[in-house]
C-alpha cells in the first residue's frame, strides 16, 4: 500500500500519575481527606489587542493568488503575481527534479516530482520538509480550499498536501478531478461510473451518485454545482446527496473521446472534440429542465492537437501542442487572442490557479503565460526576472486573431483559413531629406496591486508575538498600508492595519501556546495584493504553581479554626481545559492526603482552595505534573 511518509515526526508522551492509599496515613489526619469543593472556574476569553486593532476581518480566509513555477536550472521555485505580471519571490530547491510542478496551499508550497514532493514555507522561503509520492506518476495538481490535492489518476490514490498530509484510496482508477468553490473534491471512476467526494477537511471519499452502467462522460462544475456530462446520452446531470438530477439534453454529439473544461464560463461549458477539430460551449443555464435553454455554440479550430480546455473566470482557453500556442475565446465563442508560447525545450503545460486566472509554464521553467480573467495574455520571463517587475498585459503577438466564425450546433462552419501571423508595419520608403519618424513611446503600464510581502517571520516576544515582513513590490503605485490578520485555530479572529513603511508588529494578548495563522497583505491605490500567510504558536509562559494560606475551616473533629484552614493552589501556564491532579504533602507526613484532580481553565490557570491542615510551624507544599510549588511555612491562625 503507497503512503506519504513524513520525514519530521514528533511524539507525544504519556505519563503516568501514582495515587497514595488512605490507610497508609497518620491516625491523626487520617480522616483528613479532602472534602469535595464545587469550585468553579470560568473560561476567559482573550481578544487579541494591538493598538488601532479592528474588528474581525470578514476577508481573512483568502483564496490563494498566483501561482508558482520551477525552474530546474537554478534549482528554484518563483512565484508568478497574476494580477501584476510579475515574479515576486523565489525560493531555492535543491535537487530540483526536471519536469516537477508546483502547487500551493495555505501556508507551504509544494514542489511535486517523480520521486518526492518537497514542502517549502511561502514566507520563509526555505524547504520544510520532504514526503514521498505514492506512485511515480505525474498527478493532477488541484488547488482548493482544503487543499492543494494530487490525484493520482492511474492509481486511484489522492494526497492531500497541509497538516497533517494524506494519502486516500480512491478504488479505481479516475477520470479528471474538479473541485468546487467549498474545497470538496469530486471524483469520477470511469470503470464503474462512481462519482464520489471528498468534502474539506475529511479523509474518506464518499460515493453519492453513479451514472448509468456503460456510460462514459466527465464531470465539471456548473454555478458552483458539480455536474456529470453523459457522452452516452449527450446530457447534463447535476450530482447530489441522493444521486443524479434531471438529465438536461445539450443538444449536440459528444464522442466518448470528448474533453471537458473543469467550469462553466458564463453559464456554458467547453467540450472540445479532438477528433473533429472542434469545440461545443453548451448552455448548461437550463441545467435540470428540459429543453436546454440555450442551443449550444460550434467553434471550428485550425488543425493541431490540443490538450483538455481549462477556463479563467470569463474564457475558456486552449493549448495547442502542435503550434505551440495558446488561444482563448469567450462564452459566445469569439476568439480573443492567438499567442505563441516561447520556445522551451519539452511540452507547456496549463494550471488553473485557485485565483481563476490560467497559467501557462514553459517545459522548463524559463516563461509563464499568464491568461487573465478577461481573455488578455501576459509572457512573464521567470529565471533572471527583476523582482516586481510588471509586464504589460499585451504584445504585439498576442493581439486579437480573426478565427473562424463560431456557429450554432448543426450550422456549416466556414473553411477560411486564418492568418494566424500578426501584422507587419510596412517599411517606410526612403527619403535622404527627411529624418527618421521616432517610435512612438509605449503606452505606460498600469499600477497592479502590489506583490506578496517577502520574508513573514513570527517569533515570541514576551508574551506575544513579533510578526516581521520584508517590502512588498509596489508594482506600479506605492504600497499605502499592510493589512495583518492572526486568527487562533478554532477561535476567533482580529486584524490591525499599518502603514506602508512599517515592516513589523507586535501581537498581544494572545492565549498561551495556541496556534495562530497570521496574514500580510499590502495595499495601493490598485487594490489589495498577494497575501503571504505564516503559523506560529504563542508563547507558552513557565508553569508555576504556589501555596499559601486560605480560608479558615473546621474540618471533622481533628482539625478545628483558627489553626485549621484550607491551602490555597494557584496554577499558571498549564494546557488549557486539561485535568490535573494536584498532590499535597508536608514535613511530617508527606503522603498525609492522596490529592484532587483539578481542571485548568481555557488558558491554562487554576485557583482553588482544598486540602484542609493545621500544624502550625510546618511547611507544606503540591506537586502537580511533576511540578513543586514553594514550601509554605503553615502561620498560627
Amino acid at each position: 500500500m503507497s503512503f506519504l511518509v513524513p520525514l519530521r515526526r514528533s511524539a507525544g508522551r504519556l505519563r503516568r500519575l501514582h495515587h497514595l492509599r488512605a490507610d497508609r496515613l497518620p491516625p491523626r489526619l487520617r480522616g483528613r481527606l479532602p472534602l469535595v469543593l464545587l469550585v468553579g472556574t470560568s473560561l476567559v476569553a482573550v481578544t487579541a489587542a494591538v493598538s488601532g486593532a479592528a474588528t474581525p476581518a470578514p476577508g481573512l480566509s483568502f483564496a490563494q493568488a498566483g501561482h508558482w513555477v520551477a525552474h530546474p536550472g537554478s534549482d528554484s521555485v518563483y512565484h508568478v503575481n497574476g494580477s501584476a505580471r510579475s515574479v515576486d519571490a523565489r525560493a531555492e530547491v535543491p535537487g530540483l527534479e526536471a519536469g516537477s510542478q508546483v502547487v500551493q496551499g495555505d501556508t507551504s508550497g509544494y514542489v511535486v516530482g517523480r520521486s518526492r514532493i518537497v514542502e517549502f514555507g511561502k514566507s520563509s522561503l526555505s524547504v520544510e520538509s520532504t514526503l514521498t509520492p505514492p506512485t511515480g506518476e505525474r498527478p493532477v495538481a488541484v488547488e482548493t480550499d482544503g487543499g492543494p490535492y494530487l490525484v493520482y489518476r492511474e492509481a486511484g490514490r489522492v494526497v492531500r498536501l497541509g497538516d497533517p498530509p494524506a494519502t486516500i484510496p480512491a478504488g479505481g482508477a479516475l477520470g479528471e478531478p474538479v473541485a468546487t468553490r467549498d474545497g470538496t473534491l469530486w471524483l469520477h471512476r470511469p470503470d464503474s461510473g462512481v462519482l464520489c467526494r471528498l468534502a474539506k477537511g475529511t479523509d474518506r471519499i464518499s460515493c453519492p451518485a453513479s451514472a448509468p452502467v456503460g456510460h462514459t462522460g466527465a464531470l465539471t462544475v456548473v454555478d458552483q454545482r458539480p455536474v456529470f456530462v453523459d457522452t452516452e446520452t449527450d446530457t447534463l446531470s447535476p450530482v447530489g446527496d441522493d444521486g443524479l438530477g434531471r438529465a438536461t439534453p445539450i443538444g449536440v454529439d459528444i464522442p466518448p473521446t470528448a474533453r471537458v473544461a473543469p467550469a462553466d464560463v458564463s453559464g456554458r461549458v467547453a467540450i472540445l472534440d479532438p477528433t473533429a477539430r472542434r469545440m461545443h460551449l453548451v448552455d448548461a443555464t437550463g441545467l435540470g429542465r428540459e429543453p436546454a435553454a440555450g442551443r449550444p455554440v460550434t467553434v471550428a479550430l485550425p488543425d493541431g492537437t490540443y490538450a483538455a480546455p481549462t477556463v479563467s473566470r470569463s474564457s475558456v482557453v486552449l493549448l495547442d501542442r502542435q503550434r505551440n500556442a495558446v488561444l482563448t475565446y469567450n462564452s459566445a465563442g469569439e476568439q480573443q487572442r492567438v499567442t505563441p508560447v516561447p520556445p522551451e525545450t519539452g511540452e507547456p503545460t496549463l494550471s488553473r490557479g485557485e485565483d481563476e486566472r490560467v497559467y501557462v509554464d514553459g517545459a522548463e521553467g524559463r516563461h509563464v503565460l499568464v491568461v487573465d480573467h478577461d481573455g488578455t495574455v501576459g509572457n512573464v520571463p521567470v529565471a533572471g526576472a527583476a523582482p516586481g517587475t510588471p509586464v504589460p498585459s499585451d504584445s504585439p503577438s498576442n493581439g486579437p486573431a480573426q478565427g473562424p466564425t463560431p456557429t450554432p450546433a448543426g450550422t456549416p462552419s466556414s473553411d477560411r483559413k486564418r492568418d494566424e501571423d500578426p501584422p507587419r508595419r510596412p517599411n517606410p520608403p526612403p527619403n535622404s531629406d527627411r529624418t527618421p519618424e521616432r517610435e512612438p513611446d509605449p503606452p505606460p503600464v498600469p499600477a497592479s496591486p502590489p506583490g506578496m510581502p517577502p520574508s513573514l517571520r513570527a517569533a515570541a516576544q514576551g508574551d506575544g508575538l513579533r510578526v516581521s515582513w520584508g517590502a512588498a513590490a509596489a508594482n506600479g503605485a506605492s504600497v499605502t498600508r499592510y493589512r495583518i490578520t492572526w486568527q487562533r485555530t478554532g477561535g476567533g479572529s482580529s486584524s490591525a492595519t499599518r502603514s506602508g513603511g512599517t515592516r513589523s508588529i507586535t501581537l498581544t494578548g494572545l492565549t498561551a501556546g495556541a496556534a495562530y495563522r497570521i496574514t500580510v497583505v499590502a495595499e495601493n491605490s490598485a487594490g489589495r495584493g498577494t497575501p503571504a500567510t505564516a503559523r506560529a504558536n504563542a508563547p507558552t509562559p513557565p508553569r508555576t504553581v504556589t501555596v499559601s494560606r486560605g480560608s479558615d475551616t473546621t474540618y471533622r473533629d481533628d482539625c478545628h479554626a483558627p489553626d485549621c484552614g484550607y491551602m490555597r493552589i494557584v496554577m499558571r501556564g498549564f494546557r488549557p481545559n486539561t485535568d490535573y491532579h494536584v498532590r499535597p504533602s508536608s514535613d511530617e507526613w508527606p503522603n498525609y492526603n492522596p490529592g484532587a484532580t483539578r481542571r485548568t481553565d481555557g488558558n491554562g490557570n487554576l485557583t482553588f482552595e482544598d486540602f484542609p491542615f493545621d500544624a502550625v510551624g510546618q511547611r507544606v507544599w503540591v506537586t502537580v505534573d511533576g511540578v513543586r510549588s514553594n514550601r509554605f511555612l503553615w502561620p498560627e491562625g
